[in-house]
């Protein structure tokens, strides 16, 4: 028989309400993702990568951050904006969608 752990949670009936909700706030915390902090090397080398798979059809993988979470994706670039500094991606569901460039955590192709 395997003993399923739940942590901290099965503690929380013996505490006290004010410490559930420090708890609770300590969780949310550390759940919350934060957009990525690109320097301008950084966002100099997305830009190429981007350029050159467009350029060349080759499909590429994104990291990006989105909802406060990180998400992936793999597709190919379909277009850019220079002005909103975002690029379109286009997945091999055939969904398209805009993601702004400071939001990039990594790439590949």
């Amino acid at each position: 028989m395997m003993h399923h752990d739940r942590g901290s949670i099965k503690w929380t009936s013996l505490m006290l309400p004010e410490h559930v909700d420090a708890l609770q706030d300590i969780w949310q915390v550390q759940n919350d993702r934060q957009p990525p902090m690109l320097d301008d090397q950084q966002l100099s080398y997305y830009i190429h990568v981007l350029t050159e798979a467009y350029q060349t059809g080759q499909p590429i993988h994104i990291v990006y951050y989105k909802a406060n979470e990180f998400r992936e994706m793999n597709g190919w670039v379909l277009d850019w904006s220079k002005q909103d500094q975002a690029v379109r991606i286009q997945t091999m569901d055939d969904e398209r969608e805009w993601i702004p460039l400071r939001h990039i955590k990594d790439m590949m192709e």
